[in-house]
């Protein structure tokens, strides 16, 4: 949470907060996905590409088994 707002004093503030800032994070994924692909497509031999992706993916996979659905998790066989 930013420093210069003001701290919440309920749990219903404190999460539509974080909640807000999760959908504005997904949202810079979002256009990083855009331009790793621009990179990616500038240098399709590249396996470093895909390597960043493997990354990426394992990281989701651990957030969406956080908010309740461990099929990424369990798909990909990474202990949760």
């Amino acid at each position: 949470m930013n420093q210069d707002t003001q701290q919440p004093r309920t749990a219903e503030e404190a999460y539509a907060a974080r909640l807000a800032e999760c959908k504005e994070i997904l949202g810079r994924i979002s256009k990083q996905l855009d331009i790793h692909q621009s990179r990616q497509q500038a240098s399709p031999k590249n396996w470093g590409f895909p390597g960043d992706l493997s990354c990426a993916i394992e990281q989701l996979a651990y957030v969406l088994a956080t908010l309740g659905d461990r099929s990424a998790v369990d798909e990909h066989g990474l202990s949760y």
